[in-house]
C-alpha cells in the first residue's frame, strides 16, 4: 500500500465498528483506515461528513442487506464518486445482518455462541465490550474467505460485494 492510499470505512453500528477495528488492528486480515459508524444504506451522506477525507481516499461502506433502501445507497455512491478526495468506493454488502456474517465465518451454530452470550439479544452489547474479540474468533476459527463473501437474492443484489479490495 502505497503513502497515499486511505482507507475510510463507513460501517452501520457500534458492533461492526468494534469488528472492522479488530480485523485491522488485532488480527491485522484487512487494510488500515478510519472507521465511522454511518448507514450508508439509511442516511445521505454530506459534504461536512466526507469534509476531511485526504485526496486518494477509498472509501468502504459496509452495510446490512436486510434493511436499509437501495436508492439511498446508489445516491451515497453517486456522491462519493463525485467527491474529489474519493480515489474509489468499496461496496461491501452483509447477507444479511452482521451476526449471519459471523455465523459462516465462525465455527458456530447461534450468534451468542461466539462469546458465550445469554441470548441473541445480549450478544450486541457483550461484541461492543469485549476485550478479546481477536482471541474469541480464533477461538471459534474465523474464516475471512468465508467472511463478505456470499451474494443473495435481494435488493441489493446490483451492488458489487468488492470486499477482496480490503482483505489482506
Amino acid at each position: 500500500m502505497s503513502k497515499s492510499q486511505y482507507y475510510q470505512y463507513f460501517v452501520e453500528g457500534e458492533d461492526e465498528k468494534k469488528l472492522v477495528n479488530t480485523l485491522k488492528s488485532d488480527l491485522e486480515l484487512i487494510l488500515p483506515g478510519k472507521v465511522q459508524v454511518f448507514n450508508v444504506a439509511q442516511d445521505m451522506l454530506t459534504k461536512l461528513r466526507i469534509g476531511n477525507l485526504k485526496t486518494g481516499t477509498k472509501v468502504v461502506l459496509i452495510f446490512d442487506t436486510d434493511a436499509g433502501n437501495l436508492s439511498v445507497l446508489k445516491d451515497n455512491i453517486a456522491f462519493l464518486n463525485k467527491a474529489s478526495a474519493v480515489s474509489e468506493v468499496i461496496t461491501i454488502p452483509q447477507v444479511y445482518n452482521l451476526e449471519d456474517e459471523l455465523i459462516r465465518a465462525c465455527n458456530i451454530k447461534q450468534i451468542k455462541e461466539l462469546l458465550g452470550s445469554k441470548s441473541a439479544k445480549e450478544y450486541k452489547h457483550d461484541l461492543i465490550k469485549a476485550k478479546n474479540l481477536a482471541q474469541k474468533l480464533k477461538d471459534h476459527q474465523f474464516d475471512l474467505e468465508k467472511f463478505w463473501c456470499s451474494r443473495d437474492d435481494n435488493i441489493y443484489k446490483e451492488i458489487e460485494n468488492r470486499a477482496n479490495k480490503i482483505k489482506k
